[in-house]
Parts: C-alpha cells; sequence; structure tokens
C-alpha cells in the first residue's frame, strides 16, 4: 500500500460518502468535475488544491470547514469568515503531517522556529 498522503481522512470520508449514495468514480467525476485520477489517488497523493476539496465536498455534501480540516488544509481566504487564524498553528501542522518521516519533521520545526524568533525580532 501507498504512503498515506495529508488529505487521507479526507479521502476516507470521501469514500464512506460516495459508497453511501453508490457512486462509482465515474459518478463522483461526472459530478464534481474532479479527475477519477484524483479521485482515486488522494490518499495517497503529497500535494491537495483547496479547488479538489472543494469541488469533492461540494458534490458529496461534506460541510467546506470539515472537509479542509480533515484535508490538512487552510481554506481558501474568501472562505476563512471569521475563522481564527491562531488555530491554523504551523507547528501543530507539522507535527500532524504524516508525509514528514522523523528526520523531515525536525528540520521544518528548526526552520519554523528560526522564522518565528526573526519575526518576533529575536537574534
Amino acid at each position: 500500500m501507498a504512503e498515506r498522503g495529508p488529505a487521507y481522512n479526507f479521502w476516507r470520508r470521501m469514500k464512506t460518502e460516495q459508497a453511501n449514495r453508490e457512486w462509482t468514480d465515474s459518478e463522483l467525476h461526472r459530478r464534481s468535475g474532479v479527475s477519477r485520477n484524483t479521485i482515486k489517488d488522494l490518499g495517497t497523493r503529497t500535494r491537495v488544491e483547496a479547488g479538489t476539496i472543494s469541488a469533492l465536498a461540494d458534490a458529496l455534501d461534506i460541510p467546506r470547514a470539515e472537509a479542509y480540516e480533515l484535508a490538512g488544509i487552510v481554506p481558501p481566504a474568501d472562505e476563512q469568515g471569521e475563522v481564527d487564524t491562531e488555530a491554523a498553528d504551523a507547528r501543530e501542522a507539522i507535527l500532524r503531517d504524516p508525509t514528514y518521516n522523523e528526520e523531515q519533521r525536525e528540520a521544518m520545526l528548526r526552520l519554523h522556529d528560526l522564522f518565528a524568533r526573526a519575526n518576533r525580532g529575536d537574534s
């Protein structure tokens, strides 16, 4: 089995909704406009666009906010409304992202801390 991608949890929810409706990938493609290959591979892709998640969520009546959270992405700015930007904590996202191995995760956390210090004006 291929590695799980960051949108794996959304992919599982999408597949459950798709099965409940007895839709094939072709039917979901027809209703969402998302390619059948993307539908099939969404759970293992390393990058997923917000537009893809929106289209699939809309076709399956999954609330967009829930879909974005399950997919591990920040909603597009025009859909954020009164979203608390502190909730989108980069450190937490790095820690939760299944695509990083431990070495990569440590490097990303070091970079995060370096940028945070620079933005605060620390030396």
